[in-house]
């Protein structure tokens, strides 16, 4: 299970600090501006340092790393579970998915219960390594010049278990587009093997 970081919100302090650093004649104090300034820049530079390694170190992905997370969630055989995971793009949705000899039985979102096959596809452990798998072939293809026009080159990263190949994180990002609307991850928050089911509880 991945530990969750919080990063504190900003507080609203800038109006409070730019009135008490105005002088008698309506002008800022040039050296409060600037403090100030200086702080701004690095909490954002903090703040996005802590998004990136908050859950372990990540590493930029690339087929080799992929088929190796793969090698080891194979030897793993751990085909009963269930996963939980936080999906933010615009904001944070939760999946949680019951999988049975590798095919998901239930998933919900937010809750709620999806009956769409792609969501079934997708949420699974082999769904989201295929998922990653997608973006690789992508960005080769962005290197080799042969992306599709229209669209983005992109930045991925993620952490992977060591010993399951479980891919614990994933951040993906589109260059060149605004970070509202172009960067997605995602993070396991609970991981859960299940007892296999009998060949009796499949027929009951």
């Amino acid at each position: 299970m991945t530990t969750d970081l919080e990063i504190p919100e900003d507080s609203d302090h800038s109006t409070t600090v730019a009135a008490e650093a105005t002088t008698e004649t309506g002008k800022p104090s040039n050296t409060r501006r600037a403090f100030w300034i200086s702080f701004v820049v690095c909490s954002i530079a903090t703040a996005i340092f802590l998004l990136v390694t908050k859950s372990n170190r990540m590493l930029d992905v690339d087929r080799s790393v992929l088929e190796q997370s793969r090698g080891l969630w194979d030897q793993a055989t751990i085909s009963d579970y269930e996963v939980r995971i936080a999906v933010t793009t615009s904001g944070t949705d939760i999946y949680e998915v019951t999988v049975r000899e590798n095919e998901a039985q239930q998933v919900l979102l937010n809750g709620v219960p999806l009956h769409r096959r792609h969501a079934f596809d997708t949420w699974t452990i082999v769904g989201m390594l295929d998922t990653i798998a997608i973006d690789i072939e992508h960005c080769e293809r962005w290197d080799e010049g042969r992306a599709t026009p229209g669209t983005c080159d992109l930045m991925i990263k993620a952490t992977f278990d060591p010993s399951t190949g479980l891919p614990r994180k994933y951040i993906r990002m589109e260059l060149g587009r605004p970070s509202s609307v172009g960067v997605m991850d995602w993070k396991i928050t609970r991981f859960t093997p299940l007892p296999k089911l009998s060949d009796t509880e499949f027929e009951n």
